[in-house]
């Protein structure tokens, strides 16, 4: 494999490739001027292997270029009539008939293995490329799955109580990232709409909640987002959607959960609103041990945006750069 790498970048080094492809059609030349009539029935032995390494360190072009340059000399000193680029009729054609059809034979031999090996090397930079954006990923995720383990840790030891259902949440969360994670990596999902993904979304999250009376309308315009960002957003979009149908909506009472995308020039604003009474008065969201929320804003860090909470309803919107 060193090698082929090493034939690989010669390759792309043209001018370099064009000298050693030349000097190695000299040195055969030179070698077969000097073997002289020892050679007289195999007039281009020492050609073929020049066309051959030529193509194989510098294309398909200079590869041909160094079999016309062998085809001129041939005829030139090693085919008769001598100092002639006659050919007679039939033997001086037929032979260098032979000598194009055999070159162009391997011409073609070696065009297919320097495509092949520029494939196998393409695909093996886009895997090293791959599995170095899976290591970031992983070691991204471990991260936030450390800090939420660790937020419940202070509110465990705050509330010792409330433990069982602080690691129920716990539960919900890493199934939420599970759910997305494969939605994300889903090759059908690739090409989803972002309405309609988001639309998945909050049905996951009102049916692991049990919500039958409250509905989920999304309005998302077209965005291409990398799949880690797409995961903190998501994460970020069902903790809004999961405190809402927490906090906003007791009993059976009906409810809307409205979750808007778009985005423009400057950005991306995404808004998770609902119809419920929203936040009682005098509460204040910095001050508050709620861990949905200092998550969320955890979240709106990792995409360097800014995330605000408001009224009417609850309503969260997170603004963040492109």
């Amino acid at each position: 494999m060193p090698l082929i790498a090493r034939i690989r970048d010669l390759r792309q080094n043209v001018w370099l490739a064009l000298v050693i492809s030349f000097g190695l059609f000299a040195l055969a030349f030179a070698l077969r001027f000097a073997f002289g009539d020892l050679l007289g029935n195999v007039p281009f032995i020492t050609l073929f292997p020049a066309i051959l390494v030529s193509a194989l360190i510098g294309g398909i072009w200079i590869g041909i270029a160094v079999t016309l340059l062998s085809g001129i000399a041939a005829i030139y000193w090693f085919l008769p009539p001598y100092h002639s680029l006659a050919l007679t009729w039939p033997e001086g054609v037929v032979t260098m008939l032979f000598f194009f059809a055999t070159a162009a034979i391997q011409l073609a031999v070696i065009d297919i293995l320097n495509r092949a090996t520029d494939e196998a090397a393409a695909q093996r930079d886009r895997t090293a490329v791959m599995f170095q954006e899976l290591q970031h990923r992983v070691a991204n995720n471990m991260q936030f799955v450390a800090s939420i383990l660790r937020l419940q840790e202070r509110a465990i030891e705050a509330d010792p109580q409330a433990g069982a259902r602080l690691l129920a949440d716990i539960r919900r969360r890493f199934d939420t990232m599970a759910r997305i994670h494969r939605r994300l990596y889903d090759p059908a999902g690739v090409s989803m709409p972002l309405t309609q993904y988001f639309q998945s979304l909050c049905t996951d999250v009102l049916e692991a909640s049990g919500a039958k009376n409250v509905v989920c309308v999304v309005n998302a315009t077209h965005a291409d987002l990398d799949p880690q960002r797409m995961l903190t957003l998501s994460l970020l979009v069902t903790e809004a959607i999961t405190n809402s149908v927490k906090h906003a909506f007791k009993g059976e009472q009906q409810g809307t959960i409205t979750v808007q995308f778009d985005h423009n020039d400057a950005g991306y604003a995404v808004t998770v609103q609902d119809n419920g009474p929203g936040l009682p008065d005098g509460f204040r969201i910095e001050n508050s041990p709620s861990l949905g929320f200092r998550i969320m804003r955890s979240l709106a860090t990792q995409l360097g945006g800014q995330i605000s909470f408001s009224g009417p309803g609850m309503s969260t919107r997170l603004v963040f750069p492109q």
